[in-house]
């Protein structure tokens, strides 16, 4: 196969591709239709308590075009799939008695009615703990190693969440495959059951098999890392950033992450200001990472959108909540545009307030972009991996926020401060406030004495 293929985390605009492979290959590898018609319910009732319930823990392998040529999915919470499963099941029964008394061919009746009087009976057991996982992969990739390195992939995920134990059912079409197969696969055959469903269209018999995997691939302890980064640079920022730089990497040494705005506010830009570009260009030869931060940092010229996340939460600096897709695409290549012609690497965009659609993640990756970053999350390119660490910052435009911020701090610190991975993220004024220069040179001090050292986003994803 001569297409590129890529394996990376599961967007939710591939929900849809996701369910019509279920339905492609529910019969034995073939389109389910001859066994069961209603392929809305029986892709709901498969694919579902993963994309729903549990979105970070799929996979999806892609080709060309964006199209998904198959996917890894795992549950690692009894009470999240059960609990969806006990949500949604009400109205899968209903539907389900619909179609049995008014649409429903006689295949899909019979199915049906095997699901009632033998389905349980004919499922083997499971273990009571593990990782949950369902796979399938269209008939083109089958039999290729982009398969195992998906699955591989998937199992070096659960790794690294602390898993040692996947456990999934596997359908055979032949009894000839033996323990001693699956263990070729690093598989542990646990229980068997034959499957009468398919009788009517296959007359040998076909196998549901338990297979269990226990391996620990739990990836070796590294150094706790802090990643810092300094927001809002623009011409009249340098000087508090300057400071920043020093007062920050003179607790805890290492590099970080600079956000450059490069039009901030609509005034004068970054590439005007000859002593901006002399001091980014420093940074970048000392190692720092230069990130695009927006591109005017404020939502001028944009229509009226959500007045608490554009004007409480954020005063008017949103520029990327609702932006429309074209408008984004085009700032941000604007931007790379201007990257390039400073010969700074362009290997992160950060949104001002953390704030846009996450259907950008995808346009992202395919700009070359190795990472991006929510309030809680940092994500990874071109897999989209999303890694939890909510990072730690200060609101301080009036004194409500300023006392807030006061008590937020040290229940930052008591959550997220003791974690392998820190995020630390500042703006320009903030060492200008007292308290805040003083919770943070503690808070600096403490971290260098356990050990860490300050990470720039480029440096954490790349490592």
């Amino acid at each position: 196969m001569s297409e590129p293929l890529l394996i990376r985390y599961y967007r939710a605009e591939d929900r849809a591709q996701i369910r019509q492979i279920c339905a492609e290959t529910g019969f034995l590898g073939d389109p389910v239709d001859p066994l069961f018609e209603d392929r809305e319910l029986f892709a709901d009732f498969l694919t579902s308590p993963y994309t729903d319930a549990e979105p970070e823990n799929c996979l999806v392998l892609e080709g060309e075009n964006r199209r998904l040529l198959g996917y890894v999915m795992g549950s690692r919470s009894v009470w999240k799939h059960t609990g969806y499963l006990a949500y949604r099941m009400p109205g899968w029964v209903l539907r389900a008695i619909w179609g049995y008394f008014f649409s429903y061919r006689e295949p899909s009746r019979r199915y049906l009615r095997w699901v009632l009087s033998r389905g349980r009976k004919e499922t083997p057991s499971t273990p009571k703990r593990g990782v949950h996982f369902h796979i399938n992969l269209l008939p083109e990739v089958r039999g290729l190693s982009i398969g195992k390195v998906l699955f591989d992939t998937f199992l070096d995920r659960m790794g690294e969440l602390g898993e040692k134990s996947v456990f999934g059912q596997v359908i055979s079409k032949e009894e000839r495959r033996t323990e001693r197969m699956f263990a070729r696969y690093g598989f542990r055959l646990t229980d068997r059951r034959e499957v009468t469903k398919f009788r009517e269209q296959r007359k040998d018999p076909v196998y549901l098999f338990t297979l269990v995997q226990e391996r620990d691939r739990t990836p070796p302890p590294r150094p706790p890392r802090l990643i810092l980064s300094l927001h809002d640079f623009h011409p009249g920022s340098r000087h508090q950033i300057e400071e920043q730089m020093q007062f920050c990497l003179s607790r805890c040494p290492g590099h970080l992450s600079i956000l450059v705005v490069p039009h901030y506010h609509h005034e004068i830009s970054v590439e005007d200001s000859k002593e901006s570009l002399e001091f980014l260009n420093k940074c970048q030869d000392e190692g720092h990472d230069l990130a695009i931060h927006g591109f005017f940092h404020d939502r001028q010229g944009l229509p009226a959108a959500s007045r608490f996340w554009t004007q409480w939460y954020s005063a008017n600096e949103a520029e990327f909540f609702s932006l429309p897709p074209s408008e984004a695409a085009k700032r941000i290549t604007a931007a790379k545009e201007l990257w390039v012609r400073q010969g700074w690497r362009a290997r992160g965009f950060v949104a001002p307030g953390w704030l846009y659609s996450s259907s950008l993640d995808r346009d992202l990756g395919e700009m070359g972009f190795r990472y991006t970053c929510t309030l809680r999350d940092v994500i990874h390119f071109p897999q989209g991996k999303k890694e939890r660490a909510w990072a730690g910052t200060y609101s301080l435009r009036s004194t409500w926020r300023r006392a807030l911020a006061r008590a937020w701090h040290p229940l930052w610190k008591f959550r997220c401060g003791q974690e392998p991975v820190v995020r630390l993220s500042l703006h320009p004024k903030d060492l200008e406030v007292p308290f805040v220069r003083r919770q943070l040179g503690v808070f600096l001090d403490e971290l260098a004495d356990r050990g860490y050292r300050s990470w720039s986003y480029a440096d954490h994803v790349e490592s």
